[in-house]
C-alpha cells in the first residue's frame, strides 16, 4: 500500500487535484496531532511531580500563584490538542466554539507566567546562586510569553487561513515547552530541546511539501530571535541588579 506521501506522489503524476489534497490533509492530521500529543505529554511527565503527583512525591510546598499557573499551562495544551482533533474529525462548529475558551485561556496565561517569574526572584533573593539565575530566566519568560501573544493574537486575526492559523498556533505553543522540559533536566538541555520540539515539524512540513511555509518561517525565525536576544539582555549585570531590586 502507498503511503500518504506516496498517494500525493501519484496524485501529481496522474493530475487529480483531489487526490491529492486529500493526501495533504492526512499529512496534516498526523503531523499536527503528533505535535499536539508530545507537546502534552511533555508538560504532564514535566510538571507530574511538582504538581499533578505531588501527593506521592516529597516535594516543598508551592504557593496558589504557581498552582494556577500549572492549571493554565495544562489546559493551554490540553486544548491545543483538543482543537486539532476536532478540526481532523472535522467538527469545525465545536472548534469555533472551543476556541472562545482557548484565547481567554492564553490571554491568562501571559500575566499568571510573568507573575510566576516575578515570584521566583522574590522567593530566592538573597541566594548568591540562584539569586541572578532567576532574573536571567525572569527575562527569558517575559519576551518568550511576549511572542507567544503576538503569534496567538496573530492566529486568530488569520483564523480564517486554516493553513497559516494552525501553524502559527503550533509554534506558540511548542515556544512555551521550557518550563515543564526544566523539571526533566538541565536549563541549557531545556532549551536546546523546546527549539528542537518546534524546529522539526517545520521541517517536515517543508520536505513534504516542497517549500517553508512562510507561517512557519516567520513565527519560528521570531521565537529563536526573540530567545538569543532575552538569553542576551538577561545576562547583563545592569539587568540582574535591576531586576533584583525590583522584585527582590
Amino acid at each position: 500500500m502507498l503511503g500518504f506521501r506516496g498517494t500525493a506522489q501519484v496524485a501529481h503524476m496522474t493530475g487529480d487535484p483531489s487526490t491529492d489534497r486529500a493526501a495533504d490533509a492526512r499529512f496534516d492530521r498526523r503531523l499536527f496531532g503528533a505535535t499536539a500529543a508530545l507537546a502534552l505529554l511533555i508538560v504532564l511527565v514535566g510538571f507530574a511531580q511538582s504538581l499533578y503527583l505531588r501527593a506521592w512525591f516529597d516535594t516543598p510546598p508551592i504557593s496558589p500563584l504557581r498552582y494556577l499557573h500549572g492549571a493554565a499551562m495544562t489546559l493551554w495544551y490540553v486544548l491545543f490538542l483538543a482543537q486539532v482533533t476536532l478540526v481532523a474529525r472535522k467538527r469545525t462548529d465545536l472548534h469555533r466554539r472551543l476556541g472562545v475558551l482557548t484565547a481567554v485561556t492564553g490571554a491568562v496565561l501571559i500575566p499568571l507566567g510573568i507573575a510566576t517569574a516575578a515570584a521566583y526572584i522574590a522567593r530566592v533573593h538573597g541566594d548568591p546562586d540562584e539569586g541572578p539565575v532567576s532574573a536571567v530566566i525572569f527575562a527569558f519568560d517575559a519576551v518568550a510569553l511576549l511572542v507567544f501573544a503576538v503569534l496567538v493574537g496573530t492566529a486568530l486575526v488569520k483564523r480564517a487561513r486554516s493553513d497559516v492559523h494552525k501553524r502559527l498556533m503550533t509554534i506558540a505553543s511548542l515556544s512555551l515547552l521550557g518550563p515543564p522540559l526544566a523539571r526533566l533536566m538541565s536549563d541549557e538541555h531545556a532549551l536546546w530541546c523546546t527549539w528542537a520540539c518546534m524546529l522539526v515539524p517545520v521541517v517536515v512540513d517543508t520536505v513534504y511539501h516542497r517549500r517553508l511555509h512562510p507561517a512557519f518561517g516567520w513565527s519560528a525565525a521570531l521565537v529563536l530571535v526573540a530567545n538569543h536576544l532575552a538569553l542576551h539582555f538577561g545576562t547583563q549585570p545592569r539587568w540582574v541588579g535591576f531586576a533584583l531590586r525590583t522584585f527582590g
